[in-house]
């Protein structure tokens, strides 16, 4: 009987081992997950303070998780979306990118970035809740808000002594400047949907007509658009030709263009120019008595589906947003939180919010997508073509509305 026992508690005794043993394997292998080294591949089209604040947010992010590195890839903003698109579609791009609210609609339908909801379930009441709601999409949230965006008019108080309510004084104090050696209005023409955008309004057009899905190219107040930013460029000759963001941003910075028509993320780069400069919200037009209404967007962190860190690239984008960094973007940059913990002291601060009052929030559904590129390709047929206005409206509309079955 005593050897039965002592037999069968040793058999117990060695289970027991054994059972320890793998216990401890089990553990220490896990702890080894959460030291795991990540290197997580951020892709950006920031440059200048915008760049400079990304890599000290990386910088903190890492003291407080070692084991984190970054590999940061920057693209030129005009086809840094379509470069992200084509490698979320192969499987191969980053863990986070960021981008404008409304590229949740092509993303999103794609199946190409995760909602967030569950991410920020714990801080969603921390964000404004506007720019949050913006980049939505079937009840879903796709991106984690950084700032809040519209575009404005930014003056050199050197070569502009009042700030313009109309369009028609700004043109006029552009003609002068120009006739002075300087140029008028810098715009980076490679976006110029996007940054006249409020002037198309003004004219009574928009991107999509009343039923929020079908491109409205071919409104009359898109033909009334196109002639006058042919008569900007061809015309009045108040805004150069082939300018891209870096040239427009050159010619201002360095105090040779009297306006620039930009947002708030170029603010820091002006202050550290030295230029002595203002802005106002863009001005109304004085033609047509409508106020020129700008896109209102918000700047957002994506997380891609195909990331192979998610965990860890949503941790470090509610870092991102959260009221510590957002802060130092608003004082180091410019921009405007979209954090409800931070103040907006800045004189800058309130502009953008009063351009975002007066502006129209940029649409999100798949079919505005759809309107960049015809557009895009119907202002360089009039402007740097000299094709009608007219023609060129409706030829850009067929094929669109053969797209999406209208």
């Amino acid at each position: 009987m005593r050897k039965n026992f002592k037999r069968i508690l040793g058999v117990v005794l060695i289970a027991l081992l054994m059972l320890g043993v793998f216990s401890g394997c089990g553990s220490k292998s896990t702890n080894g997950d959460a030291d795991k080294k990540v290197t997580l591949k951020v892709w950006h089209s920031w440059t200048g303070a915008e760049e400079e604040a990304l890599k000290e947010t990386t910088t903190k992010y890492t003291e407080a998780h070692p084991n984190v590195n970054f590999e940061l890839l920057y693209t030129p903003n005009d086809n840094f979306k379509d470069k992200v698109v084509a490698s979320l579609q192969t499987g191969d791009g980053p863990d986070l990118f960021f981008g404008a609210h409304d590229w949740v609609g092509v993303l999103a339908t794609g199946n190409l970035i995760d909602p967030i909801d569950d991410y920020v379930a714990d801080v969603k009441d921390n964000y404004i809740e506007s720019t949050y709601n913006i980049a939505s999409l079937n009840g879903k949230h796709y991106g984690f808000p950084l700032s809040m965006e519209a575009v404005v008019l930014i003056y050199n108080k050197d070569l502009v002594s009042t700030p313009p309510t109309t369009i028609t004084e700004m043109i006029n104090i552009a003609k002068e400047n120009v006739k002075k050696g300087k140029s008028g209005i810098a715009v980076d023409l490679n976006n110029t949907f996007y940054n006249t955008y409020g002037f198309l309004q003004s004219f009574g057009g928009s991107a999509l007509k009343e039923d929020g899905v079908t491109p409205n190219l071919d409104a009359q107040g898109y033909v009334d658009y196109l002639k006058f930013l042919n008569k900007l460029i061809n015309v009045d000759k108040v805004i150069p030709k082939q300018l891209d963001y870096g040239t427009a941003q050159a010619l201002f910075l360095e105090g040779k263009a009297a306006f620039w028509i930009n947002g708030p993320w170029c603010f820091a780069d002006i202050e550290k120019s030295n230029i002595n400069w203002g802005a106002v919200v863009l001005p109304k037009n004085d033609i047509t008595g409508k106020d020129s209404r700008p896109f209102v967007g918000g700047k957002m962190a994506f997380l891609p589906k195909s990331s192979q860190n998610k965990e860890v690239a949503a941790d470090f984008a509610k870092f991102l947003t959260s009221a510590e960094i957002e802060k130092m973007f608003n004082e180091k940059v410019g921009t405007v939180p979209a954090n409800k913990g931070v103040e907006l002291a800045k004189w800058t601060d309130k502009l953008i919010s009063d351009a975002a009052t007066l502006g129209v929030p940029m649409p999100v559904v798949p079919e505005m997508n759809q309107v960049w590129q015809p557009a895009k390709d119907s202002i360089s047929a009039v402007v740097d073509s000299g094709k009608s206005a007219e023609q060129e409206a409706k030829k850009q509309m067929k094929p669109l509305l053969v797209l999406l079955n209208r």
